[in-house]
């Protein structure tokens, strides 16, 4: 599939839930940045040999993934976000299997079922794989999603209450404190995710960001 795209630098591919391998990168010479995220059965990524000018790799919400292609090809990246759970955390990829790390229990988002051990015929990571993950502690097996923290596509009934207006108040049926917003460029809807609250009370405080509306968001610290 990729095999004459040289010339592609940007690749964002998301939400191909029943997607279990993906085509060979090769011919991805010219690759920069490469994000994938909620391929929710993808089990095995390709070869990154061909990724030698990559500066972002984002992989997030591929819950099934027992291992990781060798890293040493994209060993200059400058940005690694590898979030939400991956088993390769804990099953033993990096060293030691931990089935009592939450990483490898059932996600309590999606339901992927709970992880065992590698073999030890199973690939592990090589060293350089683990420099490179060493490199970015904060990024690597953080993140584990959980119910209410991923917002779901956008429905008439969270639309209506926003009018079209980012960042009013509305109001959720379950009583939690929720905001319109576009999560992921989607429609504006009633949101209850926390962090774009919080975040919009920061940018709103710290005078940074869209310029706030007091008619919309006296709510949020906007005078």
């Amino acid at each position: 599939m990729f095999d004459d795209m040289s010339s592609l630098t940007f690749i964002h591919f998301a939400m191909f839930i029943p997607m279990k391998r993906l085509p060979s990168f090769t011919g991805l010479t010219s690759l920069k940045s490469l994000t994938l995220a909620v391929f929710l059965s993808l089990e095995k990524l390709p070869a990154l040999d061909s990724l030698h000018r990559l500066e972002k790799l984002l992989v997030t919400c591929v819950p099934s993934l027992d291992t990781l292609p060798d890293l040493a090809p994209v060993k200059n990246v400058k940005s690694l976000i590898l979030t939400d759970r991956g088993t390769w955390c804990c099953n033993g990829f990096l060293g030691q299997c931990n089935l009592d790390h939450p990483m490898c229990e059932v996600h309590p988002l999606w339901g992927t079922p709970a992880a065992t051990c590698l073999s030890s015929n199973d690939p592990k990571a090589t060293p350089e794989t683990l420099e490179l993950l060493a490199k970015y502690p904060e990024n690597v097996c953080t993140g584990m999603l959980r119910p209410g923290s991923l917002e779901g596509p956008p429905t008439q009934a969270t639309m209506d209450p926003c009018k079209g207006t980012l960042y009013r108040q509305c109001v959720d049926p379950s009583g939690v404190e929720s905001m319109c917003y576009n999560a992921r460029f989607m429609g504006i809807a009633c949101d209850t995710n926390p962090f774009p609250i919080g975040m919009r009370r920061l940018q709103i405080a710290r005078g940074v960001g869209d310029p706030c509306d007091p008619e919309f968001e006296a709510w949020l610290g906007c005078k």
